[in-house]
């Protein structure tokens, strides 16, 4: 719903949160056992600990909130945050609690794919690498700062690998999700038109065909029933009843395929519903609520299925509540979800042309959204139906 590239960001799962809290706590638990025993102490153990304790809260508030890691300043700064703690912490360790601290900086490999770009991450993960060489070449020497730095370092690229390859990972299946749910509503859309069309042929067959044929039966009975002797009149003029009731109940039928049958849109908008990937779509729609023609049925199918993309695509949202309901003179759609929304909605090419859909059908289409708030979607669509 807004101009964002696709999973441009990702949500991030409670387990990850914990295993991350755990990582954090074995690579810190050597210095807590120096200063406990006194091995570190005055400035030196306070500002580690300081140090510690803002790397740990930081991961902390990701986890409680489940914050999504997203090209954005409040990500930029919880990343810069976890960088500077992390050499804080490295500046004032001692001995081999020194070297494992700093394998703390391989949490910043796994965000640098999602707030940079390739060639941006990969510039940040050398001066990340040289800083830390510099700092333990300047407190241990040649030997400790090439050693450990070779392995951070290697920390590091693979980090910063597996996070760009689960992205690209996430943005294929949600390409995927988004095309299935795009081809659902197709498929649902043309079934629907196909019915419609298999009774309009059913129509004209009956009208040209056998409509025809009667028309010309009873016209048939008719002079017939002039040229026949007076014992054969009663009979043909009874065929002629028969001929003439049976053209009515043909044009009956007629009439009755020719007229558009309204299409139960709930149950097309079903199919969408359902959940993709990390999102769960909740829907609220009464059963058999909403009979409407095809144009409307199409509109509100597109409606939804544009909701379910761009929230897919956009949002980074872990829940996307869609409600449809009846009220009087016409249908209301209400959609939100639980994403990062946007500070400013820049309206692509599918919400101005659902903006235009539902004018044409004397309706209204309307997004909002704020930073953090996620997007609200509210539209109305005029119809003859009455609310249940």
């Amino acid at each position: 719903m807004g101009t964002p590239p696709i999973m441009e960001g990702m949500r991030r799962p409670r387990p990850i949160g914990l295993a991350s809290l755990l990582f954090w706590l074995a690579c810190s638990l050597l210095t807590l056992m120096s200063i406990y025993s006194g091995t570190i102490s005055g400035a030196r153990a306070y500002g580690w600990i300081a140090a510690f304790a803002l790397f740990g809260a930081t991961l902390i508030a990701e986890m409680v909130m489940c914050v999504a890691e997203e090209r954005s300043r409040a990500a930029g700064a919880r990343f810069f945050v976890l960088v500077f703690s992390a050499f804080v912490m490295v500046a004032l360790a001692r001995g081999p609690a020194k070297y494992l601290t700093a394998a703390l900086l391989t949490f910043s490999g796994f965000r640098l794919p999602i707030l940079t770009s390739e060639r941006g991450a990969w510039l940040a993960v050398g001066a990340i690498a040289l800083l830390l060489v510099v700092v333990l070449l300047s407190q241990d020497g040649m030997v400790a700062a090439l050693g450990t730095g070779s392995v951070i370092t290697a920390g590091l690229v693979f980090a910063i690998s597996f996070s760009q390859q689960a992205m690209r990972e996430r943005t294929a299946r949600t390409a995927l999700a988004i095309a299935n749910a795009e081809l659902r509503a197709s498929r649902e859309l043309l079934a629907q038109n196909s019915r419609a069309a298999e009774r309009l042929r059913i129509s004209r067959d009956l009208h040209d065909a056998l409509g025809h044929h009667l028309v010309a039966l009873s016209i048939q009975l008719d002079v017939a029933s002039r040229r026949a002797p007076e014992l054969a009149q009663q009979d043909i003029h009874e065929a002629h009843a028969i001929t003439r009731l049976l053209l009515s109940d043909v044009r009956d039928v007629v009439g009755t395929l020719r007229r558009e049958v309204h299409t139960d849109a709930a149950a097309l908008i079903r199919t969408l519903c359902r959940d993709i990937g990390d999102l769960a779509i909740h829907l609220e729609v009464l059963e058999g609520a909403l009979l409407v023609d095809a144009a409307q049925a199409e509109a509100l199918v597109r409606c939804v299925q544009e909701v379910i993309t761009n929230t897919l695509k956009h949002a980074t949202a872990g829940n996307l509540w869609i409600q449809l309901a009846p009220v009087a003179g016409g249908i209301t759609v209400r959609a939100r979800d639980d994403g990062r929304g946007a500070p400013l909605l820049e309206p692509g090419t599918g919400l101005t042309g659902m903006r235009e859909r539902f004018a044409q059908l004397g309706g209204e289409f309307a997004v909002t959204t704020k930073a953090g708030e996620g997007f609200a979607v509210r539209a109305f669509m005029p119809t003859t139906q009455t609310p249940s």
